[in-house]
C-alpha cells in the first residue's frame, strides 16, 4: 500500500472563518494526495487532546504553523489560561527546536495573509514562510512538502583535464643530451597554422610519436565548459523521458532528429562545439521546447501554471450540483449573502481559482452537515 506524507496542522481557534479557511486548506492537501490531520477532523480523541496533539507532531513528516495575530498571542504568552492548544502544541515546537540545536526540517510556518509574516513566532522567523493563499505560494509549499524543486541540482560531472605544458630543455652547444622531449605550442584563432623555431639540439627517442591535440578556439561553445555542460545536459534530460517510452533507440532517434533540424546531416552533432556561443541560445531553446513537450514536460508545465487546482468548468459542475441538494440557485439571496460573507463578492464568477474551490468545499461541508452525503 501506497504510504502518504503526513502533516498535521497547528493554528488558533480565533474565528469561525479563520477555522473555515484552515480547513480549507486541510481540505485541499488531502484532495491532493497528502495525508493532512487537523483537530476539526476529530470529535473527541480516545487518547484525550493532549495525546493526540504530541503524537500528530511525533508522527507527521511535516507541521504546518498557521501563524496569525491569534496564534502568536497565545503562542508567546504563558500567563493567562486561554487558547491551550496552542500553549501546549508551541511548546512542544520550541523544545524540539532546542534539542535540535536550531537546525529545522519539520516546522514550516504559512500564512493566509501576507500581513500576517510579522506574527511568525520568533523561534520560526529564521525559516522560509509560505501564503498558501496565493498561486505562487501555495505551489511553493507544495514543492517542498512532495519534494518536487523548481530546479533541479544536477548531478556533479567530470573534471575537465587540460592538457599539460612542458618547457622545452634544449641541449647546450657541444653536448648531446638523450633525455625525451617535448615542444608545446598554443594555438590562438579560427583552426589557424602557427609555426615555432627553435634554436638548439632537441633529442627524441628512435620510436617517438608526435601528437598534436587542438582544443576548441576562443569564443566558440567548446571553449566555454559551463555552457557546453548546461547543452549536455538538456540532451540527457530529454533523452531520458524520450527513453521511458522509445527505449534504447530514443537516444540516436534525438540526435538524428537534432542534426536534420540544425542542417548537419552528414556530420557528428558534437560539430557543434566549434559553433559560436551566441548560437547555444538557440539550441537551448530549442532542446527545452522538445522536453516541454514530453510526458514530463507537460506535467511540470501545468504545476507552473497552477492548474493543480480543479478546473473552473467542473468547479461550477460541483457548485450547481451541491446547491441543488440544498434546493437552493446559484442566484438566491442566501447564496449571495454567504458569498458576501465569506470573500466579499456578490457573484462566484469574482472568485479566483482557489477562493472558487474553497467556496465548493464549503458547500460540500454544508451538504454533509444538513442532509448528510
Amino acid at each position: 500500500m501506497k504510504k502518504h506524507l503526513k502533516t498535521f496542522i497547528s493554528y488558533s481557534h480565533e474565528s469561525q472563518e479563520h477555522k473555515r479557511t484552515v480547513l480549507a486548506f486541510a481540505h485541499q492537501l488531502r484532495e491532493q494526495g497528502i495525508d493532512c490531520n487537523i483537530d476539526q477532523y476529530e470529535e473527541s480523541p480516545d487518547v484525550g487532546w493532549i495525546t493526540w496533539m504530541e503524537d500528530q507532531i511525533a508522527n507527521s513528516d511535516y507541521v504546518l504553523v498557521v501563524c496569525s495575530r491569534g496564534y502568536a498571542e497565545k503562542f508567546n504568552d504563558r500567563t493567562t489560561e486561554s487558547g491551550k492548544g496552542v500553549k501546549w502544541e508551541g511548546a512542544i515546537i520550541t523544545q524540539a527546536l532546542y534539542d535540535a540545536a536550531g537546525k529545522n526540517r519539520k516546522f514550516i510556518p504559512v500564512l493566509l495573509y501576507e500581513d500576517d509574516k510579522v506574527h511568525i513566532p520568533r523561534t520560526l522567523k529564521p525559516f522560509t514562510y509560505y501564503n498558501v493563499l496565493t498561486r505562487d505560494g501555495y505551489e511553493k509549499l507544495y514543492r517542498r512538502l512532495t519534494k518536487q524543486p523548481v530546479i533541479k541540482k544536477p548531478p556533479v560531472g567530470n573534471v575537465i583535464k587540460f592538457p599539460e605544458k612542458r618547457m622545452s630543455v634544449l641541449s647546450a652547444p657541444g653536448t648531446t643530451n638523450r633525455v625525451g622531449r617535448t615542444v608545446s605550442q598554443s594555438m590562438i584563432g579560427n583552426n589557424n597554422l602557427q609555426i615555432g623555431i627553435l634554436r638548439g639540439n632537441i633529442n627524441l627517442p628512435p620510436k617517438a610519436k608526435l601528437a598534436i591535440t587542438r582544443l576548441p578556439s576562443p569564443g566558440t561553445i567548446g571553449a566555454d565548459s559551463l555552457l557546453k555542460q548546461a547543452i549536455k545536459d538538456r540532451f540527457n534530460k530529454l533523452g531520458e523521458e524520450r527513453e521511458k517510452r522509445f527505449g534504447k533507440r530514443a537516444y540516436a532517434a534525438m540526435y538524428k532528429i537534432f542534426k536534420d533540424d540544425f542542417g548537419i546531416k552528414k556530420k557528428p552533432w558534437t560539430d557543434i562545439w566549434d559553433w559560436p556561443e551566441a548560437a547555444a541560445d538557440v539550441m537551448i531553446r530549442y532542446l527545452e521546447e522538445k522536453y516541454a513537450n514530453t510526458i514530463a514536460g507537460r506535467i511540470e508545465g501545468a504545476i507552473r501554471k497552477g492548474s493543480l487546482l480543479p478546473s473552473k468548468g467542473h468547479l461550477y459542475k460541483r457548485e450547481k450540483e451541491l446547491l441543488a441538494q440544498l434546493d437552493l440557485e446559484m442566484s438566491s439571496s442566501e447564496v449571495k449573502a454567504w458569498l458576501k460573507k465569506y470573500f466579499s463578492v456578490d457573484s462566484h464568477t469574482k472568485l479566483d481559482s482557489l477562493q472558487h474551490w474553497q467556496w465548493v468545499m464549503y458547500l460540500e461541508k454544508v451538504v454533509r452537515d444538513n442532509i448528510g452525503e
